[in-house]
């Protein structure tokens, strides 16, 4: 289904039984729904799931407001109204993280709890090597885009990687809601970055994937499965 947010008409799925908790899945950067598919099996019997293509991403159109993070949250809250869901579990991965976090910022009282996957607070959060990589792809992306409509497209999307987001540990101290910050081992995001950011939200929970890499549950859904399963406990 297509569902009117703004300026956009956003994609999304839905699974599971009304009656039941609703919890919310957001890919990240360049990514659609489709990667939540064997989470949507998972909990489907037990949640009313929910995964949406981000605006300008996978089946989601574009509109004409500015690419940004709280852009995304006002879609993420129009679709929350257009299916008549007051409070919702998300869990995001990498720019749907991001996402999540903007969205508790202006909408806090929407959301029960938040599983970040792999997430940055601003763009610095990145290790070294990483945003180097992203930076020499966007600069080769700004050059294509001058020939190709769809490598312009595709640069709007990469630069929400190489200038946002742009949040602070003052902003997110706001935040209360019962978090669960997961990063692998590995990951592109700098440990010390979400250890930082675990200790500003208040109550937040830190897990770290051993071995792990930025895309760890691509490999391992059941892993992220369990680990979902097991924080929402005590929290439906």
């Amino acid at each position: 289904m297509h569902l009117k947010a703004g300026d956009a008409l956003i994609h999304c799925k839905v699974a599971g039984d009304e009656e039941a908790p609703a919890l919310l899945f957001l890919h990240g950067n360049g990514e659609n729904l489709s990667i939540f598919n064997a989470q949507i099996d998972y909990f489907a019997p037990y949640y009313r799931t929910i995964t949406m293509d981000t605006r300008g991403h996978g089946q989601s159109t574009r509109g004409r407001a500015p690419l940004h993070f709280y852009t995304f949250a006002d879609d993420l809250i129009a679709v929350l109204n257009a299916l008549h869901i007051e409070r919702v579990h998300i869990v995001g991965f990498s720019d749907g993280a991001i996402t999540a976090l903007h969205t508790a910022l202006v909408a806090p009282e929407r959301i029960l709890s938040m599983v970040l996957l792999g997430v940055n607070y601003n763009a610095k959060g990145l290790r070294f090597f990483p945003r180097i990589q992203i930076a020499l792809v966007y600069v080769w992306l700004r050059m294509a885009s001058l020939f190709s409509t769809k490598r312009r497209k595709r640069k709007e999307i990469w630069e929400l990687m190489v200038h946002h987001p742009h949040l602070t540990l003052t902003e997110i101290a706001q935040i209360s809601i019962p978090t669960l910050i997961v990063t692998g081992q590995h990951d592109m995001v700098n440990q010390r970055h979400n250890d930082e950011l675990s200790q500003a939200i208040e109550g937040a929970k830190r897990l770290i994937i051993p071995n792990g890499n930025h895309f760890w549950m691509f490999l391992r859904p059941d892993m992220l499965n369990r680990c979902v399963e097991d924080f929402l406990k005590d929290k439906t």
